[in-house]
């Protein structure tokens, strides 16, 4: 049994495990978000080898963000992914990432 993690930007609210297209990820019931471990982000988007060579040198411009971890509960990375313009929460431990609802739309027309 996975351990239940808590959404980093909805205080106290637990993600629900949701199937979307053949990967399982957590999703915020509040908010819309999405919590993806390493390589589930690859795997969801239109064109995963163009994904990996975008995201190969890491987060642009990173700077210290503002959520957690929903796994291992270490300050997140926020930084531009594929884009300066689409800024998401990255974990540097973990190497998941944390994607507001508004955000996973915008990663689809950037990719």
């Amino acid at each position: 049994m996975s351990k239940e993690l808590d959404c980093p930007k909805c205080p106290a609210s637990p993600m629900e495990r949701r199937q979307v297209g053949n990967i399982a990820l957590e999703e915020c019931p509040r908010c819309g978000g999405r919590w993806y471990d390493l390589g589930e982000l690859a795997s969801s988007v239109k064109d995963p080898p163009a994904f990996r060579k975008a995201t190969a040198m890491g987060p642009l411009k990173p700077r210290p963000g503002q959520a957690y971890c929903p796994r291992c509960r270490k300050p997140m990375t926020n930084g531009g992914l594929v884009s300066e313009f689409l800024r998401v929460d990255q974990c540097e431990t973990c190497r998941g990432a944390w994607l507001d609802k508004n955000e996973i739309r915008l990663l689809d027309t950037l990719i």
